[in-house]
């Protein structure tokens, strides 16, 4: 209820009905030039826009035959231009990192492409063990995340939440995991290769097997080599005591065998066997041997997983792709950057004639 209305709470009840009728009235007429005010504002906000339209076409229509021609002329430039520049061809190999090489892999990429921009070609020559004319036939290098499946990140995102606390675990949900993702958290890369030759590509491999050598990557490998030769020691001078151990086993079933006599035998360092646990004590042995040397295996399999720097998971083809890209297109971009260009042109023009009319 309005506060600024009268209180009629002391008149009779005939006269209050009737002034409960006007107040209802009034809010009625209140909510009425609200919707009224939302409704014309929404108006004047088409309104508004339809003269922005008008006012964006207007040069368009008014100068359409002048704006044609100079499109179908430049058109025909641009066509001419990409009939006379030569093809671009790209080829891409697959590489999987190892040791955090994969930080030196993309910053090697972007010092290429720093070579390449300020025609440092006799660097890309030693670099890559290249040609000049090949050296010169490149145009770029580009790194990229390699193929994933989701699969791939969920595993991913298993391992990141086992290196993490628990309490911070739970908070952490997938959705996040994947927006913190970058180049870097591949696993596999790829190396995308632009050229105006097409058969240049595989020799451009050799070099970039240097790409991933670091001091650090090869201390990492280094370390991870030592650690698996004290581990196969290790696991090799356990098997040579169970070794010693099982002949002992041997020996006393042999005596216990030749003298058929149920006793104890003690035998070095206070270990003491009998007759009747023998056999369990060899197969309890012979099962520890077995345990270890599945131990070996799999050590020795981990190993070769990661006894370089990288592997190649597929390499550059033989002959590049010619590549289409709709921004090289010179018969598309010079078209637009002129109509572009003579928009603006018109429109500033237009914009001045109104400032001076407005001041005169």
């Amino acid at each position: 209820m309005n506060s600024n209305l009268p209180d009629h709470s002391n008149l009779p009840q005939k006269q209050q009905n009737t002034s409960d009728e006007v107040d209802l009235i009034v809010l009625f007429n209140y909510i009425g030039k609200g919707f009224s005010n939302v409704f014309k504002f929404i108006g004047n906000l088409f309104k508004l826009l339809f003269k922005g339209i008008i006012y964006f076409l207007k040069p368009i229509v008014k100068y359409a035959k002048i704006l044609i021609l100079v499109m179908v002329v430049f058109a025909v430039i641009g066509y001419v231009l990409d009939r006379l520049k030569p093809a671009v061809y790209t080829s891409s190999m697959l590489v999987k990192p190892y040791f955090d090489s994969k930080f030196q892999l993309i910053n090697n990429i972007d010092y290429y492409n720093s070579l390449l921009a300020s025609g440092d070609y006799e660097n890309i020559v030693n670099i890559f063990k290249v040609d000049a004319d090949v050296a010169e036939s490149i145009k770029n290098f580009e790194v990229l995340a390699g193929p994933e499946t989701e699969s791939d990140r969920v595993l991913e995102y298993e391992e990141f939440l086992l290196s993490m606390d628990t309490a911070s675990a739970k908070n952490y949900t997938y959705e996040k995991y994947l927006e913190g993702r970058d180049i870097y958290s591949s696993k596999i890369f790829e190396i995308k290769v632009e050229a105006t030759k097409n058969n240049i590509f595989r020799d451009l491999e050799l070099g970039l097997n240097t790409t991933f050598e670091n001091t650090y990557s090869q201390t990492l490998m280094k370390k991870k080599n030592q650690l698996f030769d004290f581990e196969k020691k290790s696991i090799y001078s356990t098997l040579d005591k169970i070794d010693s151990l099982q002949k002992v086993y041997i020996s006393v079933l042999e005596e216990e065998s030749k003298s058929q006599a149920r006793r104890g035998m003690t035998i070095g360092d206070g270990l003491t066997f009998e007759k009747d646990k023998s056999v369990t004590k060899e197969y309890e042995l012979l099962n520890r041997e077995i345990s270890l040397r599945n131990q070996l295996v799999e050590l020795e399999e981990e190993y070769l997983k990661e006894d370089v720097l990288f592997d190649v998971v597929s390499g550059f083809q033989r002959i590049g792709n010619k590549t289409s890209n709709i921004y090289n297109k010179y018969v598309l971009m010079f078209p637009l950057m002129v109509f572009i260009v003579m928009y603006l042109i018109f429109a500033v023009s237009k914009i001045i004639k109104f400032i001076k009319d407005y001041e005169g």
